[in-house]
């Protein structure tokens, strides 16, 4: 019995990479998408309903707003009333220091939702430059 080789083309001889490369994008990105939600997940806060409350008698009160120009508005009070707008960082040290004169060592800054991280932080960094007060950052209570 004689045996016979086939002989076969090179293209018959191909393997399919298409199978290979789907894999291997779907693993990139799944291996992306993981990496990231595991750096955030280091991040420990504490929830809203933990922390204990100020009063607003014992407290400055300053409020940001976001304007329609990308810019954030600061008000005394929690009022938005355009006379209480402090337009200069001197203006919100001068509201805080008033405030300390009138023994309230405490200061919330509330901003809302859409004002950038980055504006809360400058704020309170004109904030901190008064001596002897204690930042407090306006949230709003867990839902249960």
């Amino acid at each position: 019995m004689l045996l016979q080789r086939q002989v076969r083309s090179p293209l018959e001889s191909a393997v399919d990479l298409t199978p290979m490369v789907d894999v291997v994008f779907q693993l990139l990105i799944f291996l992306m998408l993981t990496y990231r939600a595991s750096a955030q997940a280091e991040i420990e806060l504490p929830p809203a309903v933990y922390g204990t409350g100020v009063e607003e008698t014992e407290a400055t009160t300053l409020t940001l707003l976001p304007l329609a120009d990308g810019a954030v508005a600061v008000f005394d009070g929690m009022s938005t009333d355009p006379n209480d707008r402090l337009d200069s960082p001197d203006a919100i040290r001068e509201a805080v220091a008033e405030g300390v004169r009138q023994g309230r060592r405490r200061v919330v800054l509330q901003a809302d939702g859409a004002v950038p991280h980055g504006e809360v932080l400058r704020v309170g960094s004109t904030v901190a430059e008064v001596e002897g007060i204690v930042l407090h950052l306006g949230v709003e209570d867990a839902e249960r």
